[in-house]
């Protein structure tokens, strides 16, 4: 992933961008800003990797969230005991990287429209995020790899991932379904995401110890004695992206699809010409609710 940290699940592509801020980094529907001034001189900043018929190997944790790559030349010794492991070939790897983040936070923080937005995020007390890179894949297709030979050597033998694995939704619900793993997968698995602090205060008030992990940008606020002050802070690690990762919402979700499914089944199945009331296939099962409808009692 170079520079870019390893998602503990995939996003969708449409919903991310180099030059963006986000609210939640796993949750980029909920809110952000991208800058469509400051979208060329944030591109121009930008260095770009593609690799085609691209093969990876990823480590998963115990709970089945992304924990780390290997590359497809791994370290025998790096996943001998890993017990959970996935292999992905992907059509296509696409990595953008900002090769001068400050200087593309700088572009985007020179935006009226961003720093209106960055200062309604200080008067919510909202924590936020900027993203300098990202790695997507196109139509990446994982298997469950396991080491051949008792780990002797360093070959993995590919196998269909297991009804009911431990892995990140996107994959278990393909299990599920019954599709195997040959369904494609297209999303952001990487991402360089820098913390951002801001506040608002007077020009001559002093910087904090923490200030220092910042690289800090400031601007006048009109018709007023205070300034914003907005910095870029460090990388948000793999290990602290995998924390952020809500897995009980997660699990309720997949549980709400499999509940839908059946309950499209049965009603399916009841409006079948074939099938009377008294048939086995109908006794005993009744619609499930739409998840919709969960909170309702009847």
């Amino acid at each position: 992933m170079g520079r870019n940290a390893l998602l503990p699940k995939p996003l969708p592509s449409d919903e991310l961008a180099v030059g963006q801020f986000i609210t939640h980094p796993l949750k980029p529907e909920l809110d952000g800003f991208y800058s469509s001034t400051a979208a060329g001189s944030v591109d121009e900043l930008n260095d770009y990797f593609i690799q085609l018929r691209y093969k990876d190997v990823f480590s998963l944790d115990q709970e089945g969230r992304f924990a780390q790559s290997y590359g497809a030349k791994f370290d025998l010794g790096k996943i001998y005991r890993k017990p959970n492991l996935l292999s992905v070939l992907a059509e296509q790897m696409i990595q953008r990287v900002s090769k001068k983040p400050l200087q593309a936070f700088e572009a985007v923080c020179a935006d009226p429209e961003a720093l209106a937005w960055i200062t309604d995020m200080v008067e919510k007390g909202q924590d936020f995020f900027f993203v300098a890179g990202i790695t997507e894949f196109k139509n990446a297709v994982f298997k469950r790899a396991v080491l051949q030979d008792g780990g002797v050597s360093n070959k993995l033998r590919e196998e269909p991932i297991e009804k009911g694995a431990k892995v990140p939704k996107a994959v278990r619900r393909d299990s599920i379904l019954g599709l195997g793993t040959e369904a494609n997968l297209s999303g952001v698995f990487g991402m360089d995401v820098r913390r951002v602090m801001a506040r608002i205060g007077r020009p001559e008030e002093p910087h904090t110890i923490g200030d220092l992990k910042a690289k800090w940008v400031y601007h006048k606020i009109p018709d007023s004695e205070l300034q914003l002050m907005v910095g870029l802070g460090e990388q948000v690690q793999a290990d602290e992206l995998r924390s952020m990762l809500d897995l009980t919402e997660e699990d309720v979700q997949v549980n709400l699809d499999n509940i839908s499914r059946l309950g499209m089944d049965a009603l399916t199945a009841a409006a079948s010409p074939l099938l009377k009331a008294s048939s086995p296939a109908l006794r005993g099962r009744s619609p499930s609710p739409h998840p919709g409808m969960k909170h309702l009692r009847i």
